[in-house]
């Protein structure tokens, strides 16, 4: 009797000890390299942010991440070959920010239910590198004259 107690003291102590371990290693992250999204986005919440890149662009995904040669083969979204990648970086950090500094945001973009005031499309209108249209040109020569003379 004092035999099988001692093993099954024994056994959950070690039962409790492997529970320990497991406990305190922090889980894994489940994407690499993110840089300005946040590294505990939920799979649903980044394909939402992506799906919005690729609408206010124009794109798919092909403009930011490598394509595989075969077909077949898995992406390597990490991969940082393309400049538009961090380019795009660059564009979430600015959006983040003016939302923040002139709209009072509390959420960024890759947030669960962000809510931003200034979006990718907000610019772009689906076209991959936005440019201003004539009459936006002369609207802003026009109020940057305006301004001089009142100086």
């Amino acid at each position: 009797m004092k035999f099988n107690t001692k093993i099954a003291v024994i056994t959950g102590l070690f039962v409790f000890v492997i529970i320990g371990i497991v406990a305190s290693n922090p889980p894994q992250e489940k994407y690499k390299n993110l840089k300005v999204l946040p590294k505990n986005i939920s799979e649903q919440t980044l394909e939402k942010v992506m799906d919005e890149f690729e609408k206010a662009l124009g794109v798919g995904c092909d403009f930011c991440h490598v394509k595989p040669a075969d077909s077949t083969a898995e992406w390597d979204m990490a991969d940082d070959t393309k400049p538009e990648k961090e380019i795009a970086r660059k564009m979430i950090a600015m959006s983040n920010k003016i939302n923040k500094d002139f709209f009072k945001a509390t959420t960024k973009y890759g947030d669960e239910n962000a809510v931003l005031e200034i979006h990718c499309v907000t610019c772009h209108h689906g076209e991959p590198h936005p440019e201003m249209k004539e009459e936006e040109e002369e609207q802003i020569e026009q109020r940057e004259q305006k301004e001089q003379k009142q100086q």
